[in-house]
């Protein structure tokens, strides 16, 4: 499948948002325990809230647009799942090595796949079903479950983080045929926003300039990335963009071993190398069955 106009946009998004996800991670990584996971959660969806309300000032020139919707239960819902979801994802980060924990994010999609057709009622076909089979094997492989003695129970942050991320994907699906995109990432960053306020009363550890700065740097570029990825899926078919968004797992290897001195077991090659080869092969075949089948 083609990117369609300009084909170098949407693949220079996403591959800028892989560096921008793994430079979130690598601030995290020098964040460490310094500072709570409420703070933590109030800097990155503090720094969405800011750019919805750029965008709304700027592009939209209307904060009204952004607000209006007439599906706010399904909003709150899909927030408080990215409460926990966020929590998760930035404890696999804070204590795996990146490209584990890369690795195991991937798991989301696999959910998607597992849950389009129960929740959507969508047809998942065979070639789906065996390459979502290979890519959990590559997961598990990454893990290491089979070794209770080697398994490392923080694993556990990512695939919960992945799976409730799964579910976001399905209602963010169901979202958009009505909803702005800046009207979904405000919801969910607004009710990420005040469900950490509580949590950081009870844990506020004192902020000093420099880790004031980690903070914001972390959650402006896992707000970047966010937001890019949004718009190459806008302007490309996911099809199409799915060599470009396994870039995130050679940024994680590299800044991971560059940076903190991380190990890549061989374990971790081999997991990604089964995700990564699983979805790039069931992508080729619906690419190239599509234009036989009409």
């Amino acid at each position: 499948m083609r990117l369609h106009g300009a084909a170098w946009l949407p693949a220079t998004m996403m591959v800028a948002s892989a560096l921008l996800g793994t430079l979130e991670a690598v601030f995290l990584r020098e964040i460490g325990t310094r500072a709570s996971q409420a703070q933590i959660l109030l800097f990155r969806s503090g720094a969405q809230l800011l750019l919805v309300a750029a965008s709304a000032a700027f592009l939209l020139r209307s904060t009204a647009l952004v607000l209006h919707t007439s599906r706010l239960g399904t909003h709150l819902w899909r927030g408080g799942l990215a409460s926990v979801s966020w929590w998760c994802y930035f404890m696999s980060f804070k204590s795996l090595p990146l490209a584990l924990a890369t690795t195991i994010s991937f798991s989301g999609q696999l959910f998607v796949i597992l849950l389009v057709g129960p929740v959507l009622r969508e047809r998942v076909t065979v070639p789906q079903l065996l390459a979502t089979l290979v890519g959990f094997a590559g997961v598990l492989v990454a893990a290491g479950v089979w070794d209770p003695s080697t398994l490392d129970w923080r694993v556990t942050y990512g695939f919960a983080s992945a799976f409730m991320g799964a579910v976001m994907v399905l209602i963010t699906r169901s979202l958009s045929f009505t909803e702005r995109t800046e009207t979904i990432m405000f919801y969910m960053a607004l009710v990420v926003f005040l469900t950490a306020i509580p949590q950081s009363l009870l844990d506020w550890p004192p902020l000093d300039a420099a880790l004031l700065g980690w903070l914001s740097l972390m959650g402006l570029s896992g707000t970047l990335a966010a937001w890019l990825m949004v718009e190459a899926y806008r302007r490309a078919a996911p099809s199409a963009l799915a060599p470009y968004v396994y870039t995130r797992l050679v940024f994680a290897a590299v800044l991971g071993t560059w940076l903190f001195g991380d190990v890549i077991a061989g374990t971790t090659v081999a997991g990604a190398l089964l995700i990564v080869g699983s979805n790039l092969a069931l992508f080729w075949w619906v690419a190239h069955r599509a234009p036989a089948a009409r």
